[in-house]
């Protein structure tokens, strides 16, 4: 009888865990505004867009997008960037 509760313990805590979700996925609107975002910022530094995750890890309203920051030096650089409103900032160090 313990091993049942226990099976059933151990059951529900993975369901509630994938039900209650990962990261959240951007839909392609969210995207092309985080993408414009990361391109205009790369652009005002001198540089060009790489790419964007698409996916909000902590569900901050952010996602990371990486930006080649100088053209000459040819190193990519992260950034934070919003998909509900358009714009970008340094990514901090945590």
């Amino acid at each position: 009888m313990n091993l049942k509760l226990t099976s059933c313990v151990v059951v529900f805590g993975f369901l509630l865990t994938a039900c209650s979700g990962g990261p959240y996925v951007l839909n392609e609107e969210e995207s092309l505004k985080a993408e414009a975002g990361a391109r205009d910022f790369a652009e005002r530094s001198g540089g060009k867009y790489i790419s964007c995750s698409g996916q909000d890890s902590d569900k901050d309203g952010y996602v990371t997008c990486t930006i080649q920051a100088d053209a000459d030096k040819k190193s990519n650089t992260d950034i934070t960037c919003a998909y509900k409103t358009r714009g970008c900032k340094s990514k901090s160090k945590t």
